[in-house]
């Protein structure tokens, strides 16, 4: 039986394709890495930002550099381009009346993830709010998951399910030994979820709350 749903964030609660792919657009332009079409960087949401900064093109001199300005841009405008998704907040509320623990696992940095998590008023439907440390510090999702594990001192994982939109919740949680639910609505593909190992894929919200109260 589930007892712990593990929500990642963009993608899954948040549709933040314009506020990210224009910080990430920000930060590239600054070294000179011209970005021709916001579209081109969706794939950058949701992993952990080194890598995303380091596959855009940035050298390993550039990267921390380049996470500042992208930080700069999204602390003053990029947080608040997002809205939350039609029918998670009902989701959420479905869960934790069936009884569900829910934890935000996310990878972005834990400020910024409470932040968002405020505004939006997603907050008062958790649980507990887990997410990255710093950029050296807890900053994977597999790292994430772990220490929401021993932080909630949950040492069975046929408890645990993750939920989650793109291959790298889908990795982040096979690699801790937990299965993931892999979301159709954010930035992933049923392809790569598939390919990653996903236990369930849900197009909906709606799906993924009764499949979830029924594990």
């Amino acid at each position: 039986m589930i007892k712990y749903v593990l929500v990642d964030l963009d993608g899954t609660i948040t549709d933040s394709e314009e506020g990210v792919t224009k910080c990430i657009a920000y930060a590239l332009e600054s070294f000179g890495i011209k970005v021709d079409s916001l579209k081109s960087l969706r794939k950058y949401i949701g992993p952990p930002i080194t890598w995303s900064f380091a596959d855009a093109g940035l050298t390993q001199d550039q990267i921390l550099p380049g996470i500042e300005r992208y930080r700069e841009r999204y602390n003053r405008t990029g947080l608040y381009e997002a809205r939350v998704y039609d029918g998670v907040p009902e989701m959420l509320m479905k869960l934790h009346e069936a009884g569900k623990t829910l934890i935000l696992a996310t990878s972005k940095p834990i400020g910024f993830a409470t932040k968002v998590m405020e505004h939006f008023k997603m907050d008062v439907l958790m649980d507990d709010l887990c997410g990255a440390g710093t950029d050296t510090e807890r900053n994977t999702k597999t790292a994430v998951i772990d220490y929401i594990l021993e932080k909630h001192g949950i040492t069975d994982k046929s408890e645990v399910l993750m939920l989650g939109d793109t291959r790298f919740d889908v990795e982040g949680a096979n690699l801790s030994g937990i299965k993931t639910m892999g979301v159709l609505w954010g930035f992933g593909s049923r392809e790569s979820l598939e390919k990653e190992g996903a236990a369930y894929i849900v197009s909906t919200p709606e799906e993924a709350a009764e499949k979830i109260i029924n594990l």
